[in-house]
Protein backbone atom coordinates (compact mmCIF):
# COMPACT_ATOMS: atom_id res chain seq x y z
CA UNK A 1 0.00 0.00 0.00
CA UNK A 2 2.79 2.46 0.81
CA UNK A 3 4.42 1.65 -2.53
CA UNK A 4 1.30 2.74 -4.45
CA UNK A 5 0.98 5.93 -2.46
CA UNK A 6 4.62 6.81 -3.00
CA UNK A 7 4.40 6.20 -6.78
CA UNK A 8 1.32 8.41 -6.94
CA UNK A 9 3.08 11.18 -5.01
CA UNK A 10 6.05 11.12 -7.36
CA UNK A 11 3.74 11.32 -10.38
CA UNK A 12 1.85 14.21 -8.83
CA UNK A 13 5.07 16.10 -8.04
CA UNK A 14 6.33 15.49 -11.60
CA UNK A 15 3.01 16.72 -13.00
CA UNK A 16 3.06 19.88 -10.85
CA UNK A 17 6.71 20.51 -11.79
CA UNK A 18 5.77 20.27 -15.47
CA UNK A 19 2.93 22.78 -14.97
CA UNK A 20 5.29 25.20 -13.19
CA UNK A 21 7.82 24.84 -16.00
CA UNK A 22 5.17 25.65 -18.60
CA UNK A 23 4.07 28.74 -16.65
CA UNK A 24 7.69 29.84 -16.27
CA UNK A 25 8.37 29.46 -20.02
CA UNK A 26 5.18 31.37 -20.87
CA UNK A 27 6.17 34.20 -18.51
CA UNK A 28 9.63 34.35 -20.09
CA UNK A 29 8.10 34.52 -23.59
CA UNK A 30 5.81 37.39 -22.56
CA UNK A 31 8.76 39.19 -20.96
CA UNK A 32 10.88 38.76 -24.11
CA UNK A 33 8.08 40.09 -26.35
CA UNK A 34 7.59 43.07 -24.03
CA UNK A 35 11.32 43.87 -24.09
CA UNK A 36 11.33 43.67 -27.88
CA UNK A 37 8.36 46.05 -28.00
CA UNK A 38 10.14 48.51 -25.70
CA UNK A 39 13.31 48.45 -27.80
CA UNK A 40 11.48 49.72 -30.89
CA UNK A 41 11.89 53.42 -31.62
CA UNK A 42 8.96 55.67 -30.79
CA UNK A 43 6.57 56.38 -33.66
CA UNK A 44 7.42 59.60 -35.42
CA UNK A 45 4.02 60.42 -36.86
CA UNK A 46 3.15 61.06 -40.47
CA UNK A 47 5.22 61.68 -43.57
CA UNK A 48 4.26 62.88 -47.05
CA UNK A 49 6.56 61.40 -49.70
CA UNK A 50 6.84 62.65 -53.25
CA UNK A 51 8.61 60.19 -55.56
CA UNK A 52 9.96 61.05 -59.02
CA UNK A 53 10.75 57.59 -60.48
CA UNK A 54 12.06 58.65 -63.93
CA UNK A 55 11.93 55.29 -65.75
CA UNK A 56 13.65 53.23 -63.06
CA UNK A 57 11.93 49.89 -63.82
CA UNK A 58 15.07 47.95 -62.87
CA UNK A 59 15.52 49.60 -59.45
CA UNK A 60 12.12 50.89 -58.39
CA UNK A 61 10.87 47.77 -56.60
CA UNK A 62 13.91 47.63 -54.31
CA UNK A 63 13.74 51.37 -53.65
CA UNK A 64 10.03 51.32 -52.73
CA UNK A 65 10.41 48.19 -50.56
CA UNK A 66 13.33 49.78 -48.67
CA UNK A 67 11.33 52.97 -48.18
CA UNK A 68 8.31 51.06 -46.82
CA UNK A 69 10.55 49.01 -44.50
CA UNK A 70 12.24 52.13 -43.14
CA UNK A 71 8.95 53.92 -42.48
CA UNK A 72 7.36 50.83 -40.92
CA UNK A 73 10.32 50.36 -38.59
CA UNK A 74 10.17 54.02 -37.55
CA UNK A 75 6.43 53.68 -36.92
CA UNK A 76 5.45 56.30 -39.46
CA UNK A 77 2.29 56.49 -41.48
CA UNK A 78 2.79 57.90 -44.94
CA UNK A 79 1.23 58.84 -48.21
CA UNK A 80 3.04 58.45 -51.50
CA UNK A 81 2.62 60.82 -54.41
CA UNK A 82 4.22 59.76 -57.68
CA UNK A 83 5.32 62.50 -60.04
CA UNK A 84 5.42 60.93 -63.51
CA UNK A 85 4.17 61.27 -67.04
CA UNK A 86 2.67 58.67 -69.39
CA UNK A 87 6.07 57.52 -70.67
CA UNK A 88 6.78 55.93 -67.29
CA UNK A 89 3.84 53.50 -67.37
CA UNK A 90 5.87 50.40 -66.47
CA UNK A 91 7.51 52.07 -63.48
CA UNK A 92 4.13 53.30 -62.25
CA UNK A 93 2.62 49.82 -62.67
CA UNK A 94 5.37 48.35 -60.44
CA UNK A 95 4.82 51.03 -57.78
CA UNK A 96 1.03 50.51 -57.89
CA UNK A 97 1.46 46.75 -57.42
CA UNK A 98 3.70 47.23 -54.37
CA UNK A 99 1.47 49.85 -52.76
CA UNK A 100 -1.64 47.76 -53.39
CA UNK A 101 -0.02 44.89 -51.45
CA UNK A 102 0.64 47.32 -48.58
CA UNK A 103 -2.94 48.63 -48.70
CA UNK A 104 -1.75 52.16 -49.48
CA UNK A 105 -3.35 54.33 -52.13
CA UNK A 106 -1.23 56.39 -54.45
CA UNK A 107 -1.77 59.87 -55.71
CA UNK A 108 -0.28 61.18 -58.93
CA UNK A 109 1.05 64.46 -60.25
CA UNK A 110 2.38 65.24 -63.69
CA UNK A 111 4.93 67.77 -62.40
CA UNK A 112 6.63 68.71 -59.14
CA UNK A 113 4.70 71.55 -57.42
CA UNK A 114 6.45 74.91 -57.71
CA UNK A 115 6.59 75.43 -53.93
CA UNK A 116 8.74 72.28 -53.63
CA UNK A 117 11.00 73.33 -56.47
CA UNK A 118 11.61 76.64 -54.71
CA UNK A 119 12.14 74.90 -51.37
CA UNK A 120 9.13 76.41 -49.58
CA UNK A 121 6.36 74.22 -48.28
CA UNK A 122 2.95 75.82 -47.86
CA UNK A 123 1.65 73.02 -45.65
CA UNK A 124 2.49 72.42 -42.01
CA UNK A 125 3.78 68.92 -42.62
CA UNK A 126 7.09 68.25 -44.31
CA UNK A 127 7.28 66.68 -47.75
CA UNK A 128 10.11 64.28 -48.44
CA UNK A 129 11.14 64.51 -52.08
CA UNK A 130 12.84 61.43 -53.56
CA UNK A 131 14.13 62.35 -57.01
CA UNK A 132 15.49 59.44 -59.07
CA UNK A 133 16.04 61.45 -62.23
CA UNK A 134 19.47 61.42 -63.80
CA UNK A 135 21.20 64.66 -62.69
CA UNK A 136 22.60 65.16 -66.22
CA UNK A 137 19.12 65.45 -67.76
Amino acid sequence: MSMTFRGGAVAMVAHLTMILLIYFLAAMAVHAMHQRHLSRPAPEGYEQIMLIPSNQEQRIEGIVRALCRELFYRGKSFTLTVVADRTEAETIRIIEKLMHRQGIELSYLSAVPSDLVQGTSTENRAVRLIDLRDPEQ
